[in-house]
C-alpha cells in the first residue's frame, strides 16, 4: 500500500516561504515524473509553462521505473488545477522550478513520488526544510523495498544520464 503524506504541516513547510508567489495552474501534460507542462489560470489564462518539480529527481523514461514515475504523476496531476510554488529564481533547462501542490487532495507531488519509491530526493538542490521530510519518506520507501528500491543497486538518474552521455560519446 502506498503511503502519501496529507499533513497540513507539510503544505505549510513547502508553502510558507513562497505563499505570496504561488500561483494556480492547470496541468496540461506530464513529460516524466518530475517535469510537467501547465498553464497559469489567474489572473487570465497564459501560455503554457514547463515546470521542473523542485527537490526530487525521478528515473528517466529509458531507466527502470521511469514510466511508473510518469504514470503516477500523470494519474495524480493531469487535467487538475494545482498550486505551483516557485522554489528558486533561476530556471533549469528553460523550465521554472517549483513545488507542485494539489490543494483539493492536500497532496504534494514530491511526497507522493518519493513515498512510492519513484524518486530520489536530490540533495544537490533540495535545500528547503520540507526536504528533510522527503528524506525521511525516502528512507521508509527504501526500507520497505518500494518502487525503485526493490533493486538494491538502483542507479540515480543523474548517474544514469552521465553514463548515457559517456556511452554515446564512444
Amino acid at each position: 500500500m502506498l503511503r502519501f503524506c496529507f499533513l497540513p504541516p507539510l503544505l505549510c513547510a513547502l508553502l510558507c516561504a513562497a505563499t505570496a508567489h504561488a500561483f494556480p495552474a492547470e496541468v496540461l501534460s506530464v513529460h516524466d515524473g518530475d517535469s510537467i507542462t501547465a498553464r497559469r489560470v489567474e489572473p487570465v489564462r497564459q501560455k503554457p509553462l514547463k515546470i521542473r518539480v523542485y527537490g526530487i529527481d525521478c528515473p528517466e523514461l529509458g531507466q527502470p521505473y521511469g514510466n511508473e514515475a510518469r504514470e503516477l504523476a500523470a494519474r495524480i496531476l493531469k487535467g487538475k488545477t494545482v498550486d505551483i510554488v516557485p522554489a528558486q529564481k533561476t530556471k533549469s533547462y528553460r523550465r521554472e522550478v517549483g513545488g507542485i501542490v494539489l490543494l483539493e487532495d492536500m497532496l504534494v507531488i514530491q511526497d507522493a513520488l518519493v513515498s512510492a519509491g519513484l524518486a530520489w530526493v536530490d540533495d544537490r538542490y533540495c535545500k528547503l526544510p520540507v526536504c528533510d521530510l522527503w528524506r525521511l519518506h525516502q528512507r521508509e520507501a527504501r526500507a520497505a523495498g518500494r518502487g525503485l528500491w526493490a533493486d538494491p543497486a538502483a542507479v540515480p538518474p543523474w548517474t544514469w544520464r552521465k553514463m548515457q552521455r559517456t556511452k554515446h560519446k564512444k
